[in-house]
């Protein structure tokens, strides 16, 4: 099983005025996740007070957790560069540090991609018929992520874990008319589509190659 690693960046927060507030968020926001540790190999940890780390042995539950991640410290926005490959450390099942190797350094290298193009997320290890799609199809996703609200990202983590629009409309409070704008006027049954297509390719990937 091949891992992968996802490291996550908060957008020019060193320049908010509401920076330990949101560093704060993130935190509640990893704490939340890592009450459910499947499909973690290592939990989700902050490694500075606006970064992340947090490496999985299968992909299921990876965009899902993104955008919960990015809805929680909105309006600022997430930076997430995932990298499937070898980890060359044992691993840490208690927290994703001092651990070392390809998928670290293609992740990290990705943070750096990111801050130069302005996209908020990047993929990396897959084989070369499946990189360009990958990357093409996030570079879609990044831009129309860069346009939408709080409720729209939670929409999408709801609708990745199939929640009903109902159940959705009753925990954010606003009407079943208001969720279903939201999901045409963003698209979300086809990014749905891309990302679902993404995490089986992500789960192929780390089924079929050895560590």
């Amino acid at each position: 099983m091949t891992p992968l690693v996802l490291i996550g960046d908060l957008v020019a927060s060193r320049r908010s005025s509401l920076r330990q507030q949101l560093q704060e968020q993130l935190k509640q926001a990893l704490d939340d996740l890592n009450q459910d540790r499947t499909g973690l190999t290592s939990p989700y940890t902050i490694t500075l007070g606006d970064e992340f780390q947090v490496v999985y042995e299968q992909a299921d539950r990876v965009f899902a957790d993104c955008l919960a991640i990015a809805a929680a410290v909105y309006p600022v926005r997430m930076r997430f560069s995932l990298s499937l490959g070898e980890i060359s450390t044992e691993l840490n099942p208690d927290q994703a540090l001092g651990m070392d190797g390809p998928a670290f350094y293609q992740a990290r290298d990705g943070i750096d991609q990111l801050k130069r193009s302005g996209e908020l997320f990047r993929l990396a290890g897959l084989n070369d018929a499946e990189q360009p799609l990958a990357t093409g199809g996030l570079g879609l996703f990044s831009h129309q992520l860069n346009k939408w609200n709080a409720n729209r990202l939670h929409i999408l983590n709801r609708l990745l874990q199939d929640w009903r629009v109902e159940r959705i409309a009753e925990e954010l409070n606003i009407s079943e008319q208001a969720v279903y704008k939201n999901i045409n006027s963003g698209g979300l049954h086809a990014v749905i589509r891309l990302l679902t297509a993404l995490t089986q390719t992500l789960n192929e990937s780390m089924r079929g190659r050895a560590c």
